[in-house]
């Protein structure tokens, strides 16, 4: 899982704009959250939670129209969290084999039971294809 994986593809909507008509970064920082989730939920194979953004880093602007992609990827883990890798990519409804990468981010995640309470994360095993 320390690939880079498409984790959401998402269109910025006029609904995701601030009065000025440009998307609300916080609306991006959401949908990194919601990728990195993805793949955290499928290593601690149940429940997370949200702990730490150590960095995100807007790059250029999306637009109203554009088709955002959000890979993601463990960078590493600890005995009850994983920090995940975001990078997003707009492609523009004008052009759309032009694409560009809008944004990075680290997010860290913790593993949680059914009481809510952090838990050890299970051991990896490495998927394998089946024909």
């Amino acid at each position: 899982m320390n690939q880079w994986q498409l984790a959401l593809r998402v269109f910025a909507a006029p609904a995701d704009t601030n009065l000025d008509g440009d998307i609300f970064g916080g609306w991006l920082l959401a949908q990194a959250d919601i990728a990195a989730a993805s793949i955290a939920v499928a290593r601690a194979q149940g429940r997370v939670a949200t702990v730490a953004i150590q960095a995100f880093q807007f790059q250029a602007p999306i637009r109203v129209g554009d088709l955002v992609d959000l890979y993601a990827r463990i960078d590493g883990t600890g005995k009850t969290s994983m920090t995940i890798d975001v990078s997003a990519w707009a492609r523009r409804a004008s052009k759309p084999g032009a694409t560009r990468e809008v944004a990075t981010g680290k997010l860290v995640f913790v593993a949680l039971g059914d009481d809510g309470r952090t838990r050890r994360l299970p051991a990896w095993v490495e998927p394998t294809e089946s024909a």
